[in-house]
């Protein structure tokens, strides 16, 4: 019995021993919508010219049976964009995942790469989280990961549930 409880003991305190990594719920928290939502323009045609586009992939086509959803990768300088299109509507995109590696995108709410973290993001005093340490705010579908290097935003990513 003692062995059984100490291993769950340990098991339970491998998290303490790391870098401080954390998730945390926060109610408003959406990719499309709501103060902490991705600011992108309407149109999937509008989206591309946000910046000057390096690449653009073809990763994955699902056929719905009357259209086909395809799944793109596009890469502008220090952001990535996971989108998925619709052959119905070709105005239409939904995002599936955003990462922000550099200050120029000014395209996550409140999150700026580069920038601290707002003092609170829903609930959460962001003041008392380890630098160094990667953190995940999650909605009910949604979640942003921010990686902090010092206190200050390295790396944003968005993980995305579309409709």
């Amino acid at each position: 019995m003692k062995p059984a409880l100490a291993a769950l003991l340990c098991l339970l305190a491998l998290p303490a021993l790391g870098k401080g990594n954390t998730s945390h719920f926060i109610d408003k928290l959406s990719c499309d919508s709501g103060p902490y939502g991705l600011k992108l323009p309407k149109t999937y045609d509008e989206l591309r010219k946000i910046g000057a586009l390096k690449g653009e992939k073809l990763l994955r086509e699902q056929n719905l049976g009357a259209y086909k959803a395809s799944y793109r990768d596009l890469v502008f300088n220090g952001l990535r964009l996971g989108v998925v299109t619709y052959s119905n509507d070709a105005d239409k995109y939904q995002v599936v995942s955003a990462e922000i590696r550099s200050p120029q995108w000014r395209i996550a709410g409140p999150f700026r790469q580069g920038q601290a973290l707002p003092p609170r993001v829903g609930d959460v005093d962001t003041k008392v989280l380890k630098s160094g340490a990667t953190i995940e705010f999650s909605g009910a579908e949604d979640t942003v990961r921010v990686q902090l290097a010092g206190r200050r935003v390295s790396v944003l990513t968005y993980l995305c549930v579309p409709d």
